[in-house]
């Protein structure tokens, strides 16, 4: 390929970034609800005002509107310009690391999906349909071109994504069943099931293992932390994805260098 002209594919990158953060920002507010994320324009959820396109301006509008509505002055939450610069950050440290490359075209949108259901699961404890559905399918079909299954063939590719979406869901409600059986309660959301699905499709059975452990040993730090600091107990609920959406990002990009670290040192060949 001709070299890529820098820096200015960089300051687009980032302009881009912040662009699609401020459209994350939408479906992680209406896609949990079942509204469009395309109609109506965005509004202030307070008093229902229009927001007008200068005062929707990525970080900069949020700044100058000193983080309230310019009609009724409620307060504007720090999530928006936080989802705006990590958008704009994750697509900054992709490009940076894989250029314009297949690599790059399938973590990429990935990665924004991860980001989208962090939030939702933290806000309402919802993985919307609307993206773990196509995820799943986008994944198995970008299969022929995903760097990141360690596959040789297209056909290796497609083999490694099925076994992953498969892997993945199985054990997520394989877990569920057992712990609602035993236990008499719901251990797994079916959104938790549908994502690690998803993650398998793009990562593969080693990206959906590394997951697994990674969001659990997380997951059960933080679960005790809670106790303490906010009077919570091991029976109550903590959202899952907010675990799983993190720990995959990081499967797909070093899950399966730090397995093979693992192996290595297992084997004693380190």
């Amino acid at each position: 390929m001709p070299p890529v002209p820098e820096p200015f594919f960089t300051v687009v990158v980032v302009a881009v970034g912040l662009v699609l953060g401020s459209f994350l920002n939408v479906c992680i507010h209406r896609l949990p609800r079942g509204e469009s994320v395309v109609h109506p324009r965005s509004r202030c959820p307070a008093c229902g005002e229009m927001i007008r396109w200068y005062q929707n301006v990525p970080i900069i509008s949020w700044v100058l509107l000193r983080a309230r509505c310019a009609k009724c002055g409620c307060p504007i939450s720090w999530r928006y310009p936080l989802v705006e610069l990590l958008t704009a950050g994750i697509l900054l440290g992709l490009w940076l690391t894989f250029g314009p490359s297949r690599a790059f075209v399938v973590a990429a949108p990935f990665c924004l999906a991860m980001t989208v259901l962090f939030f939702t699961d933290l806000d309402l404890q919802l993985l919307p349909d609307a993206i773990t559905w196509p995820g799943i399918a986008i994944g198995i079909a970008a299969a022929w071109i995903n760097p990141f299954l360690g596959q040789e063939t297209p056909l290796e590719g497609l083999w490694m994504a099925l076994s992953g979406a498969a892997l993945g869901a199985g054990v997520l409600w394989g877990i569920g069943a057992l712990y609602g059986r035993l236990r008499g309660v719901e251990a797994m959301g079916l959104g938790d099931v549908k994502l690690m699905a998803m993650v398998g499709a793009f990562t593969g059975p080693l990206g959906v293992l590394f997951t697994l452990f990674a969001a659990s040993v997380v997951g059960a730090v933080v679960g005790v932390a809670l106790i303490p600091l906010r009077g919570r107990s091991l029976s109550d609920k903590l959202p899952f994805g907010c675990f799983l959406a993190p720990a995959a990002v990081v499967a797909m990009l070093y899950g399966r260098q730090a397995i093979g670290v693992y192996f290595d040192l297992v084997l004693g060949r380190v």
